[in-house]
């Protein structure tokens, strides 16, 4: 890593919040009463962890996970008797039936999010698949990267936590059953996703994971040069403190720039990801951090915030270095009433669609009534405006 210091602020705006009120924007996409999958062992009513991608042809596709929990293993649990206290303490269930644990599915809709086809299977494995998120290739093919983890610890068992992908040649209607493995650096591996395809060509996915024997997560940058079927390791990117979940994008000069929890220190790389700057916090600390380079090169950073709560938004016009922002330690709130989990994709008339988490279904009552919400918003200058739904609300 490049230990060149680079300084990066806060540029407080005032004003700058939608006067709309996020319920009657936004809409529920699947939860309760609305478009729930069929009936499948495991499923209980959990939905989430889910990332939105237009496709070339206009059609919107949500990817996301079912389940049971917050996070659903598969049964009979392998979880070691500490962790299964500490999980069961804050909500987690004991007596399902999860045989494969959650699956990844997706919903669809041909006509700019106005209406949704029922959910579909991407991929059930033996082992709880999360977070799923789709590339779209200028060939058609979609990647799917997801993380299937068993509830084993990972310091001891290498395969109980591990990233993958999977691909579709007929824009996600079928989908290949036999995952790639993307190897990884660590002692176990997740990834919140999505691919990133660079202006080279080759794609990039950011994945976090402890190392072996190591106390906290890092961050690592894997690539791809034919299309998702094998992977290497690029680089890693250490701190003396946990981090895992990441945004990232390439900029119009090049340079990837990369955005991490929990501290949402800012890193930046000028060889394609093989080597990062130092990462640099700036008061924002933020969980599942997204970033998208927009047309007219505004980047969009949604999170969720430890500072105020909720679903939020900074901007930025210089590539990271200065964020437009309402406070300096919280975004601006597209939902603050919601657990956040949010990703947003860019459609052709220049409004951002997002779609985020209701609760984050750690109490068992939340994880019954979680849901996954759809909203639209614009950015004007450096603010954001919410644009309100003619259709249903909820």
């Amino acid at each position: 890593m490049n230990s060149r210091p680079i300084d990066v602020k806060v540029k407080v705006v005032t004003g700058g919040a939608s006067n709309k009120p996020s319920d009657q924007c936004r809409r529920m996409l699947v939860g309760p009463g609305v478009n729930q999958p069929d009936p499948h062992p495991g499923y209980a009513g959990f939905v989430g962890w889910q990332y939105p991608v237009l496709l070339r042809d206009g059609t919107l596709i949500v990817s996301f996970t079912t389940g049971y929990w917050h996070a659903s293993p598969p049964t009979p649990m392998r979880l070691e008797e500490k962790m299964l206290a500490e999980l069961t303490k804050i909500g987690m269930p004991t007596d399902v039936d999860a045989p494969t644990g959650g699956r990844a599915m997706l919903i669809r809709s041909t006509d700019g999010g106005r209406t949704w086809g029922r959910p579909e299977t991407i991929i059930d494995t033996p082992l709880d698949d999360r977070s799923p998120a789709i590339l779209e290739l200028p060939d058609g093919t979609l990647l799917c990267s997801f993380f299937m983890w068993s509830g084993a610890d990972v310091q001891r068992d290498a395969q109980a936590c591990q990233v993958a992908v999977v691909r579709s040649f007929d824009r996600g209607r079928t989908w290949e059953q036999r995952p790639t493995m993307v190897p990884s650096p660590f002692a176990g591996a997740a990834s919140d996703g999505p691919p990133v395809r660079l202006s080279d060509g080759s794609v990039v996915l950011p994945i976090y994971g402890p190392p072996k024997g190591g106390a906290h997560d890092q961050v690592a940058v894997v690539r791809t040069t034919d299309a998702g079927l094998t992977w290497k390791t690029l680089s890693v990117i250490r701190a003396d403190h946990a981090m895992d979940e990441t945004g990232l994008a390439e900029l119009t000069d090049g340079r990837l720039v990369m955005i991490i929890r929990p501290e949402g220190e800012i890193t930046w790389s000028e060889d394609g990801g093989r080597s990062w700057t130092d990462p640099v916090p700036f008061g924002m600390r933020m969980f599942e951090p997204g970033l998208n380079l927009l047309r007219d090169g505004m980047l969009l950073c949604t999170h969720g915030s430890y500072g105020a709560g909720g679903f939020r938004a900074i901007l930025s016009r210089d590539g990271g270095q200065t964020w437009f922002a309402p406070a300096p330690n919280h975004g601006f709130a597209i939902d603050p009433s919601v657990y956040g989990y949010g990703r947003v994709a860019e459609l052709p008339d220049g409004s951002l669609f997002a779609v985020y988490q209701h609760t984050g279904g750690h109490a068992l009552k939340d994880a019954q009534t979680q849901a996954i919400l759809g909203m639209r918003f614009r950015v004007q200058g450096e603010r954001i405006e919410l644009i309100a739904d003619e259709h249903d609300r909820s």
